[in-house]
């Protein structure tokens, strides 16, 4: 089975947004490639909604779309409820007509089945014994429970989504082999389509819809209906409130006059729902519960041109009070769930110990639970590691730690002077190498107090002009000769924070290793810009290019030799 959501790789960023957002945590890094999990996803796809550099795509299902229109032209769109807040700036006939365009022989409105669900609902709530009961109308809620909480499948109403039950209607009405394309806003439908290819070809999200209808280079304001630009068999009444918060509930009351039930939108309220175990309740009690806050409406394939509000004030507002009769038809609704259990790894706390060991995370108050790396706790991503989930490095902390410490390593044992300098000309870190170069009572001081944090730069060397000025301007200092107290130098600064923090890079020439690592420095710099002059003029310095670039070399041989002679010598003398 294709999967609804994919990662592609070249835009992933790795900023563990996704890890952070998905509410079953069914993303893995590994070797700093992230993907989803297809057995644990429940593909809610919240994590396309929140992937900052679009890495999380959604799978495209208009070339397939297209193709069975093309192939079909009797093929049927069902429209979920949601159509109404997506598209509202358009009459529903002018809708039609556009969709019939795009070469569908018609349109129905899934709303038509949500009546028949909610009438199944009602029969299965008046014989049930007391206790709480869940809606199955959230392909996302029902892959949830099957995965994370399969204890409560029994408390699961065993009905189809409206989605299948219209599918299951318009098959009867026109026959097996109609070809049916569902548009929607949600992203579970897709894997519930897939699991029913016998009754839905493809599933397509509104803005797929809106993206066909763009190709199509049909523009909505400019359609105009006409009398056969009608809904197929006909318009629902009701059921179009499936597409909120609670609408399910105002069906079911407006059906039976029933009130008390509960509704819940969000995967976070979805789980603490499922997870109350004090809910202990004299009858039936009906739950409804939806993946995406709000209801369909603001599912993560809706266009999203509007706010909530006004999609469930749209909803409501062009909802009709009749309830729309039950269809001679009658399909069957019933459903049978399976449970998926994700397997859950027991760990011992002496490995999860040792896991956040490796992490330099010792002891409780080393935990610092931030959620950079995506997981809620330190220990959560302790077990991820220790599943193959996750990597060490995705712990910002540790990882700022291991920056640190290796740039304090670097800094002490590197054999030239460095000083970190803030924007107040103040010391941030140096090495001692930085104050032998200077010598005098500056590397006394530092024997003092290593690393000389928050002492004044003038207060240590004469330097600090330079230090302001690269400060100052931004521009970095690269190898000025410094003269002085008979001693020379060679300076450059570098910006960390320009403007804000500088880095210092201090030689006393006087070091016979120093000259010579300077001199063959400069030696080679010489020979590279003497030898792009002679590409150019090659033919006009003829011999003496060549006496040049023999003597630059052999002083470069002789110095990584360790040898004094330089020779001297044209080459026509040899």
């Amino acid at each position: 089975m294709l999967r609804p959501v994919y990662t592609e790789p070249d835009k992933c960023r790795r900023c563990y947004k996704c890890i952070r957002e998905c509410p079953v945590k069914a993303i893995q890094v590994d070797h700093d490639r992230i993907s989803i999990m297809p057995d644990r996803c429940i593909w809610c796809g919240r994590c396309t909604e929140v992937c900052p550099t679009g890495a999380k795509k959604l799978r495209d299902g208009l070339t397939r779309a297209r193709m069975t229109v093309a192939k079909y032209p009797s093929a049927i769109l069902a429209l979920d409820p949601a159509y109404i807040s997506e598209f509202d700036n358009v009459t529903p006939e002018v809708l039609v007509a556009a969709i019939r365009r795009l070469g569908f022989g018609g349109v129905s409105e899934t709303a038509l089945s949500a009546r028949l669900v909610t009438g199944r609902i009602r029969r299965f709530l008046e014989e049930a014994r007391p206790g709480a009961y869940y809606t199955s109308t959230c392909p996302v809620v029902v892959n949830y429970i099957r995965k994370y909480r399969p204890e409560r499948l029994a408390d699961l109403i065993p009905v189809v989504s409206p989605m299948i039950a219209h599918a299951r209607l318009l098959k009867q009405l026109y026959g097996d082999d109609l070809r049916i394309i569902y548009a929607g806003p949600c992203i579970g439908a897709k894997y519930d389509a897939d699991k029913h290819s016998d009754l839905i070809s493809v599933a397509i999200t509104f803005q797929d819809l809106r993206q066909w209808f763009d190709r199509a280079g049909i523009d909505l304001q400019t359609v105009t209906s006409g009398p056969d630009d009608r809904f197929v068999p006909r318009q629902a009444d009701s059921g179009s409130l499936y597409a909120a918060e609670g609408g399910l509930l105002a069906e079911l009351g407006a059906l039976t006059g029933t009130t008390g039930h509960m509704a819940f939108s969000g995967l976070a309220a979805v789980k603490a729902t499922l997870s109350d175990s004090r809910l202990h309740p004299d009858r039936p009690l009906l739950i409804e519960l939806n993946a995406c806050k709000g209801g369909c409406i603001n599912g993560p394939g809706c266009s999203h041109r509007t706010t909530p509000a006004a999609n469930r004030y749209t909803l409501f507002s062009r909802r009709t009070a009749r309830p729309t009769p039950e269809p001679d038809h009658k399909p069957d609704l019933e459903a049978t769930f399976h449970a998926d259990p994700q397997p859950e790894e027991s760990f011992t706390e002496q490995r999860i110990r040792e896991t956040l060991a490796s992490i330099g995370k010792y002891a409780p108050e080393d935990e610092l639970d931030c959620g950079s790396c995506g997981y809620g706790t330190c220990r959560d991503f302790a077990r991820a590691l220790l599943e193959g989930r996750a990597r060490n490095n995705m712990c910002i902390a540790f990882m700022r730690r291991m920056a640190h410490d290796k740039a304090t390593v670097l800094l002490r044992t590197i054999p030239v002077g460095i000083v970190i300098v803030n924007s107040n000309l103040r010391i941030a870190d140096m090495n001692r190498a930085f104050a032998a170069a200077i010598g005098g009572e500056t590397l006394a001081a530092y024997e003092l107090f290593p690393g000389m944090e928050g002492v004044p730069l003038q207060e240590i060397c004469a330097f600090e002009p330079y230090f302001k000025t690269v400060i100052a301007t931004g521009e970095e200092l690269k190898e000025r000769r410094i003269r002085g107290n008979d001693r020379t130098w060679l300076l450059s600064i570098y910006n960390i924070n320009p403007k804000k923090q500088v880095l210092g890079v201090l030689q006393n020439l006087h070091e016979p290793s120093v000259r010579k690592e300077w001199l063959i420095e400069k030696t080679r710099e010489v020979l590279g810009n003497h030898m792009t002059t002679v590409q150019k003029i090659a033919g006009l310095l003829g011999e003496n290019a060549a006496y040049t670039d023999a003597t630059l070399r052999s002083i470069i041989e002789a110095y990584d030799r360790g040898v004094e002679e330089i020779p001297t010598k044209h080459p026509s003398e040899e």
